[in-house]
């Protein structure tokens, strides 16, 4: 928050609730936002009774004859009265069920002049399950999903138009920029994974010169002891990853996506370090909008082409360091969250603050400064 200014976002926070690993990379929107804005952070925190209270509430939604009772329930968190008045309200929920914690928050929609919330994971296949929470949503005035395949069908279910914010990152975190990291590490692998790739590298990695770093605790179970450092560590192994493994959003997990093909964190996340994408590219208009340049991703879909690529990476590793640098660059000019953060700006009819950008101004001078230095060819 930049303490000099009267705060005019306030962004409420499920980081005290939610400390998955998978979660950590929602706070990095709330954290750049702070940085740029003039944000109160109001972090929601749960209370003695909340296992037992959540678990009473969200099964609750789900029953016809109780619903309408739920959803103004708090489910077992720490109330906050809002004392002050503000332009924006800024809410970041994984899924559906996060939006009953909005309820411990009392008066934001009075004290609130705008309020936005943004949805990461919500497939179209999922829209007539949670028609019923979705239609909790109609109380904010901007809606925003990060996959493009879902805007109609929530914008059909809410009643109103929703917007695609696509994910971001937290370039500055991640960029190899200005100094290029040795690269020692030749492929990276995090989150979910398809396991003939995985299978493939762990054997070429015992018969071959190769570092192959990889999750050996299922990602559901790590819970980070502080998000901020585990992010830095991811980024700072991804800066020394020559390549980068990114498959569609929720690879493996079928009855969720239902086909639906999305671009995920991990392709904005292995960019914005300067590595080389290696994989698959998300069937969707949105991957081609925004990774629109020269060799965004090398595809790889079986285990012949990742041993050619392999092979390349000990022998040619120039052609995939050239890949990586223009992925770094292209990140800094296109998905740090401080360009997601105005467009939440524009809708809320808000004008960027000098912090703001003042940020965007670095990005493009670390863009420009790698472009002219012969990275982007």
């Amino acid at each position: 928050m930049q303490s000099w200014r009267k705060p005019r976002i306030c962004i409420a926070s499920l980081r005290a609730i939610n400390p998955l690993a998978a979660w950590c990379s929602l706070y990095e929107i709330e954290d750049v936002t702070a940085s740029i804005d003039d944000v109160d952070l109001l972090t929601l925190r749960p209370g003695p009774s909340f296992r037992y209270a959540d678990w009473i509430v969200q099964r609750m939604m789900w029953r016809p004859g109780l619903r309408q009772l739920a959803r103004n329930q708090n489910p077992g968190l720490l109330n906050v009265d809002l004392n002050r008045e503000y332009d924006l309200l800024f809410v970041v929920c994984m899924n559906m069920h996060d939006l009953l914690y909005l309820n411990a928050v009392r008066g934001w929609r009075e004290r609130c002049k705008t309020a936005v919330c943004f949805i990461l994971e919500m497939y179209a296949g999922m829209v007539d399950r949670y028609s019923f929470h979705l239609s909790t949503l109609r109380q904010f005035d901007h809606i925003c999903v990060s996959f493009a395949g879902s805007v109609e069908a929530t914008s059909r279910a809410v009643g109103k138009q929703c917007h695609h914010l696509p994910v971001g990152v937290d370039v500055l975190r991640f960029t190899p920029f200005p100094s290029w990291p040795r690269r020692s590490v030749d492929m990276y692998c995090i989150g979910r994974r398809a396991e003939w790739l995985h299978e493939t590298m762990i054997r070429e990695s015992k018969l071959e010169d190769i570092f192959y770093v990889h999750d050996t605790i299922p990602s559901a179970q790590i819970r980070p002891r502080n998000y901020l450092e585990h992010r830095d560590l991811f980024a700072n192994i991804a800066k020394r990853s020559r390549c980068f493994v990114t498959f569609p959003a929720k690879i493996g997990v079928g009855y969720e996506t239902l086909g639906q093909s999305e671009v995920g964190s991990r392709y904005f996340e292995g960019a914005a370090a300067g590595c080389a994408l290696v994989g698959e590219a998300p069937a969707s208009h949105s991957f081609r909008r925004d990774f629109d340049w020269p060799d965004s991703i090398i595809p790889v879909t079986d285990e012949a082409g990742l041993i050619r690529l392999l092979r390349e990476v000990r022998h040619e590793p120039g052609r995939v360091e050239m890949i990586g640098r223009r992925n770094g660059i292209q990140a800094l000019r296109r998905h740090d969250w401080s360009y997601r953060w105005k467009e939440v700006l524009e809708w809320s009819g808000l004008e960027p603050t000098p912090a703001h950008l003042s940020r965007q101004r670095w990005l493009g001078e670390l863009a420009s400064s790698a472009t002219h230095a012969g990275c982007d060819q």
